[in-house]
Formats: C-alpha cells, structure tokens, sequence
C-alpha cells in the first residue's frame, strides 16, 4: 500500500482545537464498543497462537538512545527471544540474539560499553559487527571455520529514535507493510528525536496477561477514580482525542493548563507541556510524552498470566540538576523512583491491572466490556484478531 509523505496525525493546534471544543461541550472523542472473551485472555491455547503471530511480526526493540556511542549495548527478551543490541564502530546498530556460538552462553547480561563482546564462560570473543575473532585453545577445535561462527544477527532498522526489529520467525514472517508502520516514524518524529539523552531502565515481571497490561494506556476514562490524587488534579478525566494509523493509534491526554492558550493567537498554540501523547506501535510498545521525559515501555509476554514490562526513559535537552541527578541514582529522584509524579501514576495503574487480573479468574464475565470512549483498546483488539486470523489461514496453507 502506499504510505502518505504527511504526518499521519494531527499538528498541534488541531490537537488544541479538538481538545478545547471538547471541554467546552463536556464530550471526548468516541468510536466503537468493543467485546473482548475472557477466554482470549486465560486460555494457554490462545495465549500460545498469539506468541507465535508475535515472532513474525516486526516490533520495536529499543530506543536508539540506549546504545547512542560506538560499543553500547543493551539487552531485552523479546516474546522469549533472548537479544541485543550494539553500536558498531561504524555507528550502526545491530541486533543479535544474546547467544554464544560456542555453548549458547548470554553474550551479553546487561547494558554496557564494550570494545568487543567477550563470552564470560570460555572467552570466545567477537568483535562490534558480529564476528568472531578469538577462540581461546583454537587447534581444540580443528573443524571451526571461525568466519561462519559469528553471531546470528536479527535484521533491523534503525529510524526516528527506535531501533526495530524484523520478525524472529523469518519463516512465518507477516510481510512488510507491518514493518512499514515502525519505520515511518512521522506521527512520533519530532517529540521522541529531542529526546536524545537516556537516563534509566526498568525491568519488572508483572502476574498480568499482557494484554491487560496495554489495555492500561489506552484510555482516559479512568483517571478520576484511579487517578484521584496524581493525575486528575492536572488532567481531564474521560477527555482524550484518539488518532489511529494503521495498527498503531495515539492518544492525547490534555492537562488543564492547555486553557491558557485561548487567548493566544492560533499560531502560537503548541502542546509541548499541555498534553501527554500516548503512542501505541502495534503490537506491545508504547512511547509517552512528558514534559522533558520521554518514556518507552515494551511489554513482553511470558506466560498466559505473566509479562515482563521493560521500562526506558528519556530526557530532552536542556539538562538541568534533577535530570543529572536521575542519570545518577536510581532511587527517588530518578523518573520512576518510588516517590516521582509518574511513578506514583503507574503503581495506581499497575493497581487496577492486577484487580482486572484476578476478575479474569472469577468466572463472573464471559467477556470483558469496553466502551465508545475506550475505542482505542477496541482497535488494538481488533488488530490483534485479524492479524491472527491471517496468520492462522496463511500457516494452514
């Protein structure tokens, strides 16, 4: 299909018109109701189908920040798929799957620079670009052609800010318009390539399905309750416009302070510190926008009932104390120490995911309700089927 040369969302001041036209009528943006089996959430059999569409679809990986000189690198399981990322001397980015050719050891175990990667268990060692460049004892392995023993590369793409990932299942792969939708980064463009700094990353395993996890972002309908003390005192509750590009979709979550620009000319209207975009990229990975944060969080499945959520932030230049201190400490004055504005916000949320969690198991619902103002879930869900439904049909012939 051919893909537009324009942003595939609306510029700001039609963001700031839509959301003033909405709090002046007490409305926000609608679409359709969705209903969701609760059986697609339990189920090992459905759970299994999906993890398999998942290694065939491309994903984003990381954000370049991570790995932003030559030698970084950092690590992520991907729907069970052990990999890394690493700059090379030539400053390009490559993916690998985070196995030693020798005996499969973890090459790399967590973020770092390096000169070469070193296997910690026998010393193999390979250099920035995948290959191998020292066996240690090598007249013990007579039969080693060490110029086909690099590592296994994953193909990538490095664009906009992100480093993605083609399908870890090459065989099953579900063709390239759903890389196309990664690597046309116009909708996210200009409020993630800012943020160029990398201050912080998280790893947490989650007892939620991972599509418990995502549903979480996607609406605005809950910030009064859940929010009552962190978000609604600055936010609007049940006040979002919602934006969907092909599998993805963005969310604006307005702050009050975005009143203030009535009186100003229209063409002074920016939402840099008046909104909060949600960008989900289809299928598990969203971008958030905060002022001077920008925060990635993948959510990789492990089970029916558990994913590990991988959290990485971001900030914009300038650079003040707070942000040097967070690069610094991992403790309450990094973006997600226990005592920050949006931590405190997704411990609440995490709250509400794990209730949801349990009434899975109740056997009260056959199907879990989501309505015209939570439309954004019903368009993840909904891609969610077809591109099973195609994958299934297209592994069947």
């Amino acid at each position: 299909m051919a893909f537009p040369t324009t942003s595939l969302v609306a510029d700001d001041a039609e963001i700031v018109r839509r959301v003033l036209a909405h709090i002046d009528a007490g409305t926000t943006d609608e679409g359709a109701t969705w209903r969701e089996p609760v059986d697609n959430y339990l189920n090992p059999g459905r759970f299994a189908e999906e993890l398999r569409l998942l290694r065939a679809l491309p994903s984003v990986f990381v954000p370049s920040a991570t790995i932003p000189n030559p030698g970084d690198h950092v690590e992520r399981t991907v729907f069970g798929v052990p990999l890394f990322a690493v700059r090379g001397r030539d400053r390009r980015a490559r993916v690998f799957r985070n196995a030693c050719r020798h005996r499969g050891f973890a090459l790399v175990e967590a973020a770092g620079c390096s000169r070469a990667l070193v296997c910690r268990y026998h010393g193999w060692t390979y250099r920035l670009d995948g290959s191998l460049s020292h066996v240690p004892h090598a007249d013990a392995f007579p039969d080693l052609d060490m110029s086909a023993r690099g590592l296994v590369e994953v193909t990538s793409r490095e664009v906009d800010g992100l480093i993605v990932i083609d399908a870890l299942d090459p065989a099953a792969a579900d063709g390239n318009e759903a890389m196309r939708w990664l690597t046309d980064g116009t909708p996210w463009r200009d409020k993630l390539l800012p943020a160029q700094r990398f201050v912080y990353a998280d790893s947490t395993l989650r007892a939620m399905n991972w599509k418990v996890l995502v549903e979480q972002f996607l609406e605005g309908y809950h910030i009064r309750s859940t929010h009552k003390d962190t978000f609604y005192p600055v936010q609007y509750d049940d006040l979002n416009v919602v934006e969907t590009f092909g599998p993805n979709c963005r969310i604006t979550f307005p702050y009050r302070n975005i009143e203030r620009l009535r009186d100003r000319p229209e063409s002074t209207w920016t939402t840099d510190a008046r909104v909060t975009y949600l960008y989900q990229l289809f299928p598990n990975v969203m971008l958030a926008t905060f002022p001077d944060l920008i925060l990635m969080v993948a959510i990789d499945p492990v089970d029916v009932d558990h994913s590990t959520v991988v959290m990485y932030s971001m900030v914009r230049p300038p650079r003040g104390d707070g942000a040097e201190r967070a690069s610094r400490d991992p403790g309450p004055n990094n973006p997600e120490g226990a005592v920050s504005f949006i931590a405190r916000g997704a411990v609440e949320d995490n709250e509400m995911s794990a209730g949801v969690q349990r009434g899975l198991h109740a056997g009260a619902n056959a199907f879990v309700e989501f309505g015209r103002h939570e439309s954004a879930i019903g368009h993840f869900h909904a891609t969610l089927d077809a591109r099973l439904a195609g994958f299934t049909a297209a592994q069947r012939r």
